[in-house]
């Protein structure tokens, strides 16, 4: 994890949360969705500000909404949609970087298959070791929209800059992949074998 913003959220997010907290945590899932959306938008018009606000309450509502859901109590359908609605919101940015022109089409799809990839290797991890994979990888989901936040920034001043920022994605986002298929040999193999032997 490369800006540990979660390390961070819970402290900051807390007296704000708790605030919030008579509103159910799966509201601002879908808030987080909606900017995402608008953000996928605002990539595809070039909107730099919009794109700008949009990342920044994507972060915003995905971080609070956790703080929420911690403090009510997380829910298996919670974290079941929490995640399913990150997915549609990774294809809507995405989608929208590629129509936009920011990326070829074929870095778009390569940094699209590294982003579901690193969900899809937590959770498939998780289900099966029933311990949360936090922390494991160099670029995790939480990681994507402060990366494309800076870039946004940085495409105001320089033209390639957004495009860096999709190779930064893609080499950060595989090596996550190969980075949680080691920790997965690891721990699942071992489990594996105390099966075995007991």
């Amino acid at each position: 994890m490369i800006f540990q913003i979660k390390k961070f959220s819970q402290k900051l997010l807390l007296p704000l949360g708790r605030k919030l907290s008579i509103f159910p945590a799966n509201a601002f899932t879908v808030l987080s969705l909606f900017f995402s959306i608008l953000s996928g938008l605002g990539f595809y018009f070039r909107l730099i500000p919009m794109i700008i606000i949009c990342l920044f309450l994507i972060e915003f509502f995905d971080q609070l909404d956790g703080v929420i859901a911690r403090l009510q109590g997380p829910t298996k359908f919670g974290a079941f949609l929490d995640s399913t609605l990150d997915r549609y919101g990774d294809a809507a940015i995405f989608i929208g970087i590629i129509l936009g022109g920011f990326t070829t089409p074929f870095l778009g799809l390569l940094t699209f298959i590294g982003a579901f990839l690193t969900s899809y290797t937590r959770a498939r991890i998780e289900g099966l070791h029933n311990k949360s994979l936090g922390g494991v990888g160099l670029l995790e989901r939480t990681d994507r929209v402060p990366l494309l936040l800076i870039g946004i920034i940085f495409q105001i001043f320089f033209a390639d800059a957004i495009w860096w920022t999709m190779i930064l994605m893609i080499i950060g986002s595989h090596i996550t992949v190969f980075q949680r298929i080691h920790y997965a040999y690891k721990k699942l193999s071992r489990n594996r074998e105390e099966k075995i032997i007991s």
